[in-house]
């Protein structure tokens, strides 16, 4: 698994670099005030043999009509495309992003577990993923520093009506190296 560090200090600094933009007054660098200055820092380190989740598969918002249809996004490009009655309404959709470590071009398989079930946020309703798909072949070797860019796209099953609100849920990716 990865760690994620941040650091973070006041943003009073930055306020005050807005204000002056803004033709807010400010008083001299000589005057003795102090300024802070506000400063990020991340890192995310992964052991070997590791698979570390980026970011999540994001149909996005989606319109549901009395007929059913299906969302798909391809991860390759993290285009969204419907069929039947569903559409897809704004967001940002996008595929699942993995990063995996191993040796320098150590082979390995990826695999998934069971297909995900959405559920509504509150209850009262749920859509099936009916596929997961993989950026490339199930069979494949890592890079020259032991990487690799892993992304999966699927598609989700919309009901006819389907009821609105925001759906979530999982799935797994497994990854054996050899």
């Amino acid at each position: 698994m990865g760690h994620y560090y941040k650091l973070s200090k006041s943003r009073s600094f930055a306020c005050a670099l807005l204000a002056a933009g803004c033709g807010v007054s400010l008083p001299a660098w000589g005057a003795g005030t102090a300024g802070i200055a506000t400063a990020s820092a991340s890192a995310i380190t992964l052991r070997k043999l590791s698979i570390l989740n980026l970011s999540p598969l994001d149909f996005a918002t989606i319109i549901a009509t009395p007929a059913a249809g299906t969302i798909t996004i391809d991860p390759d490009d993290d285009s969204r495309s419907s069929t039947g009655g569903s559409m897809g309404a704004g967001g940002v959709p996008q595929a699942a992003k993995f990063y995996t470590y191993g040796g320098p071009l150590q082979n390995l398989q990826v695999n998934r577990g069971p297909l995900p079930v959405l559920t509504r946020v509150g209850g009262g309703a749920t859509m099936n993923v009916t596929g997961l798909t993989l950026n490339g072949p199930v069979l494949r070797f890592l890079d020259a520093a032991g990487l690799l860019d892993l992304r999966v796209g699927g598609t989700l099953a919309v009901g006819a009506n389907q009821a609105t609100g925001t759906y979530t849920g999982t799935f797994q990716i497994i990854v054996t190296y050899y």
